[in-house]
């Protein structure tokens, strides 16, 4: 017999905090559900131009904002509210925040 287990959350004004994909580097804001999955936001002023790389790979969900990612080889992809994207682990762009931005993501 098998245990379900879940994770529930309440996001709200109070359980934002600073996302630091490395010690002293804050880049937007993060609501955790679980260690590898939670809502990410940023502001057009703080991502307008921001490295992006993912570690382990990341699926993520578009919920609000618009966002360009540019590639080393030069090409863009659109991220808009309903878009969902896979990208492996070591993919690399930069990261162009257009609108007030919010995602769903799971990494690994």
């Amino acid at each position: 017999m098998s245990t379900l287990t879940h994770a529930l959350s309440t996001v709200d004004a109070d359980t934002w905090e600073p996302y630091e994909p490395a010690p002293g580097v804050a880049i937007g804001e993060v609501h955790w559900l679980t260690p590898a999955s939670g809502l990410w936001r940023i502001g057009p002023e703080e991502g307008a131009e921001i490295p992006y790389a993912s570690q382990g790979g990341e699926t993520l969900h578009v919920l609000e904002g618009e966002a360009d990612l540019e590639t080393p080889d030069g090409a863009r992809i659109a991220l808009r509210p309903g878009t969902v994207a896979n990208f492996p682990d070591g993919f690399t762009a930069t990261w162009r925040t257009r609108a007030p931005f919010k995602k769903f993501f799971v990494m690994g």
